[in-house]
């Protein structure tokens, strides 16, 4: 057996958009995989037979989905770049049962989401520009701003341009909004000729609640639902007169409290709580790096709502009937990224410990594997298995801790240790399987993980760190460090590492201000400044805020946010830190690294910062495979270098 490479991210399919089709006898999802020669993904359809279930491709463009099932499940409508043309997007129908895939239609806008109605029409979600500006001869070569967010992660500059939800009629070849041009579409559902839609509305600067509509797609009557100051995510149909949704009053955590699953009366915009009291963290928040799309959260089936949930480690799928009476129908011991249900008959994505995702059914006689697609990738891969083990912590509740040791370790040896921090701080760690922990571990590395305060799946109060950030996440840390080394007495504690990204990337920045116990650091997508940060990012001027607790204008506010800033302690950083960062992260801006890098460089640290063009906030998880490749091939050249004397030539290794 052969250890993980870097390379084997090119073999992996991702799985995502499961959907039942409307007769309940298959069910579509989408599958990617790179395609290193074009540097890009290839994205096909793949359908799963439920009742001999036989999977088989269904469309082979390698540019296809979203998707949408015909009413009677005979035919499937699809999203394709097949064809390219600025603004537009080309709908082709396949049929199920043989046939060629045909351009159906062309969309007047560049479409996402997509849903079929029974009378032919379609509903597209779409950014739209809301003035002229965009269609000015030189309007590439400049841009206005005069709003916040100007710009969004993974979406680029977005001043004046929202998400609008558009009717399309192919009898006419032609859409239509269905909302005034401010309101920016989030989530909707449809119910006959019923649709329920959940926006902000804004001018100049886009708030943190949701708005709640319903439209009469007969005649495109609008009406807005007095549900008061909530935080919604996803709305779907219960009945007539019923939506459910996922949501928050904020009261008492904050913009990160867990969401409730709530009941709206159409009539009235009433709201009630259909899981009162519950503390789960609504949706998947277990890390990981082999995952590319994913699939809704909430949906419903007959008389019960079904949600995914993350607790502590795992991912699980919950029934909720009406009267609020809640039950787990699917115990992962992994990760559910994606799911459908129909008739009682549940489908999931997911992945497991020590192997990568697959499609799986779920029903009385337990969970059986539907797909092989990522059997071959790791046929004859060692992978390294997880150690569990408890850490005390300050407020007294235990930390999940684990370490991944080298499948081939040898226990004469002393390891060189990796401490890696999730992003969220609302995100978590569990058992499934991460290309990047098992690549390193296949180099030679311990890998020590964990799920200090701040991460998901153990409620608010566990998850609460305002205004504590670089406090009690980073005692928690340092004090898994400690525990693993008492633990693991092969673990060499003068090779040591640390790296994370995103809120790991703080807490990564904030280390090396901290301590000296790291040789070596890998910052990635990073927050250095809270006060720059505030005023730049996609999120910064409500999360800052939230999660911080001031502004920089309130009394005290700038020492405070200063005081939260890695930024701050950079002078007494003496540990060689590579930052990684990408061009178009509008959620932790290319400024946070570049400042770290240039005080580091001030102060006489060995550092080093590479960043990677036309990528986000998501090129660990989705960016271009070339590029991914290449930021892990700096990661082990960095690690190789100060953590077991690798001469460095300069370059990636």
């Amino acid at each position: 057996m052969k250890p993980v490479q870097i390379e084997d991210l090119l073999s992996y399919r991702f799985l995502s958009a499961v959907e039942i089709s409307p007769d309940g006898r298959r069910a579509a999802f989408v599958v990617k995989q790179a395609d290193a020669e074009k540097n890009e993904y290839r994205s096909d359809i793949y359908l799963a037979d439920l009742g001999s279930r036989a999977t088989a491709r269904l469309t082979g463009g390698g540019k296809d989905g979203p998707y949408a099932w015909g009413s009677d499940g005979s035919e499937l409508f699809f999203l394709s770049k097949r064809e390219e043309e600025e603004g537009k997007s080309f709908l082709y129908r396949i049929r199920i049962d043989g046939g060629e895939a045909e351009r159906f239609a062309v969309l007047p806008h560049a479409a996402d989401g997509l849903r079929r109605l029974d009378d032919g029409r379609f509903l597209y979600t779409a950014r739209v520009p809301l003035t002229g500006e965009s269609e000015r001869e030189d309007a590439k070569e400049y841009e206005v701003l005069d709003e916040i967010p100007f710009w969004m992660n993974g979406e680029g500059f977005t001043n004046q341009r929202r998400k609008h939800l558009l009717l399309f009629d192919p009898a006419a070849e032609a859409s239509k909004d269905l909302l005034e041009p401010h309101l920016e579409v989030t989530s909707f559902d449809v119910r006959g000729d019923r649709c329920a839609v959940v926006g902000r509305r804004f001018e100049g600067v886009a708030p943190v609640v949701r708005e709640l509509w319903t439209i009469d797609l007969s005649d495109g009557a609008a009406n807005r639902l007095p549900i008061g100051e909530l935080q919604l995510d996803e709305v779907r149909f219960l009945d007539d007169g019923t939506l459910v949704a996922t949501g928050t009053d904020m009261d008492p955590y904050g913009l990160g409290q867990n969401r409730e699953v709530l009941s709206i009366d159409v009539a009235s915009g009433g709201v009630a709580s259909l899981t009162p009291g519950w503390d789960r963290s609504v949706g998947n928040s277990i890390a990981a790096d082999c995952r590319h799309g994913g699939g809704p959260t909430l949906r419903v089936d007959g008389e019960s709502v079904y949600v995914s949930v993350t607790e502590r480690t795992v991912g699980h799928l919950v029934r909720i009937s009406r009267d609020g009476a809640v039950r787990t129908v699917v115990e992962s011991s992994g990760s559910i990224d994606a799911y459908d249900v129909r008739d009682g008959v549940v489908l999931t994505i997911g992945l497991r410990p020590g192997a990568l995702q697959e499609l799986y059914v779920h029903d009385a006689e337990g969970e059986t594997t539907l797909t092989s697609l990522n059997e071959a990738s790791l046929s004859d891969r060692a992978i390294a298995s997880h150690e569990r083990f408890a850490v005390p912590s300050a407020r007294g509740d235990g930390i999940d801790a684990w370490l991944i040791r080298p499948a081939d370790f040898d226990e004469g040896t002393k390891l060189p240790t990796i401490l890696t921090i999730h992003g969220g701080p609302r995100g978590a760690y569990g058992e499934i399987f991460f290309h990047q922990m098992q690549m390193l571990a296949g180099k030679g590395y311990a890998i020590l993980i964990s799920n200090p305060h701040g991460s998901s799946g153990r409620g608010n109060r566990f998850a609460d760190i305002r205004e504590e950030y670089g406090k009690i996440d980073y005692e928690d840390l340092m004090a898994v460090v400690d525990a693993a080394l008492d633990r693991f007495p092969f673990l060499d504690r003068d090779r040591l590492g640390v790296m994370g990204g995103s809120y790991g990337g703080f807490m990564t920045n904030w280390m090396i201000g901290h301590t000296d116990r790291f040789r070596a650091a890998v910052s990635q997508r990073s927050i250095a400044n809270w006060i720059h940060k505030f005023c730049t990012t996609d999120i910064g001027y409500y999360f800052n805020a939230d999660q911080l607790g001031t502004d920089p204008w309130a009394e005290g506010g700038s020492d405070r946010l200063w005081w939260h800033s890695p930024l701050r302690y950079a002078d007494r950083a003496k540990t060689p830190t590579l930052f990684v960062h990408s061009e178009q992260d509008y959620r932790c801006w290319l400024p946070e690294g570049i400042q770290m890098f240039t005080a580091l460089k001030y102060h006489g640290v060995e550092t080093r910062l590479v960043m990677f063009r036309e990528e986000n906030h998501e090129l660990s998880r989705s960016g271009k495979p070339k590029h991914r490749i290449r930021r892990l091939e700096e990661v082990v050249a960095w690690f190789d270098r100060f953590l077991k004397g690798v001469p460095s030539d300069g370059s990636s290794g």
